[in-house]
């Protein structure tokens, strides 16, 4: 019994455990949120930066034709690399966070697992006590038909 128990209590252990695991996989999906709408910010802003350059040498353009089709061609480089960048950062985030779906996946169905064990754990503990009550219940019954017994044997 004191087995079942100690059994029971690392069941119940080990679910708090997973629960903690849980809630620190959603703290630190929040800090990637987090992170993704800095990220998203500082791309706003990279694209902002990128639309006032572009501003600026419209006006240039007017003034000197020659030296813009020079800028005109670095910002086409430029905007490659940004595009590049942009991409590469999207693509990195992306696995991240498919990683880190599939590790909160896996922890889940661990966790679900470890439910269906502790459930099945507890199902047999129930149906041990009720055959050890069955039998204690039947000894008992017996104990007594054989006083019984002996009583009428005595009488006779």
């Amino acid at each position: 019994m004191k087995e079942k128990e100690e059994l029971m209590k690392k069941q119940e252990e080990e679910i708090e455990r997973m629960k903690t695991r849980i809630e620190e996989e959603r703290q630190n999906q929040d800090k990637e949120r987090t992170r993704m709408e800095e990220l998203k910010r500082e791309i706003r802003e990279q694209v902002k930066h990128q639309r006032e350059i572009r501003d600026e040498m419209r006006r240039e353009r007017e003034i000197f034709k020659h030296e813009m089709e020079e800028i005109r061609q670095e910002t086409e480089k430029l905007q490659i690399k940004y595009e590049s960048e942009i991409d590469r950062l999207m693509n990195r985030t992306e696995n991240e966070r498919k990683k880190r779906e599939e590790e909160f996946r896996e922890r889940e169905e661990r966790y679900q697992t470890l439910m269906k064990e502790k459930e099945e754990s507890e199902e047999k503990m129930r149906e041990e006590m009720k055959r050890e009550r069955e039998e204690w219940e039947k000894q008992k019954l017996e104990e007594k038909t054989r006083r019984e017994e002996e009583k009428q044997k005595r009488k006779q």
